[in-house]
């Protein structure tokens, strides 16, 4: 089943700190690296990725399109991103898929609930993504050992790699 994330770009943009001090100093640029981290966690995680940026910093109609195997929405001029999230959390339950939006907005986290939705708060998302920025750095580190091989040791735990070592080198 696909399990989707949905989140409030600013109101992550403007909770976690790199990204607040990278969007006053040029908001389209803090955007475009803000989508890509998420890109890079949702695929390592294997979440189906919406980020939601409301028209609160852009003018006429919306848009929807695809950047880094993610969805991007801009909302129209005049609906929130709140309102777009609410509405998206109410189809995707009647698809019984579950969805988890990332939000600091108490009022969007209740509506969230009550449409079918878990909420995950804007810092509890940074610690999630922190943990899982340090386990695709410790899987880049270790590499396979064969390539286009298929051998008992790409397959074993470490430790259970390490405990052959030793009684091999006996």
């Amino acid at each position: 089943m696909d399990e989707y994330l949905i989140i409030d770009g600013y109101n992550v943009i403007n909770s976690w700190e790199e990204f607040s001090e990278l969007r006053k100093e040029n908001l389209e640029h803090a955007r475009e690296v803000f989508t890509a981290a998420i890109a890079e966690y949702a695929a390592f995680k294997g979440y189906r990725a919406i980020v939601v940026f409301d028209a609160q910093e852009m003018q006429g109609d919306g848009s929807i399109f695809q950047v880094h195997n993610i969805e991007v929405v801009y909302t129209d001029e005049g609906e929130t991103a709140d309102s777009w999230i609410e509405r998206r959390v109410y189809e995707l339950n009647r698809e019984q898929v579950k969805v988890f939006v990332v939000t600091s907005d108490y009022a969007e986290q209740i509506n969230v609930l009550g449409a079918g939705g878990y909420r995950i708060s804007s810092r509890e998302f940074y610690n999630e993504y922190q943990n899982t920025k340090k386990e695709i750095s410790e899987k880049l580190q270790h590499p396979k050992r064969a390539l286009n091989r298929n051998e008992l040791g790409e397959r074993l735990e470490e430790t259970v790699l390490e405990h052959f070592e030793k009684l091999r080198r006996r």
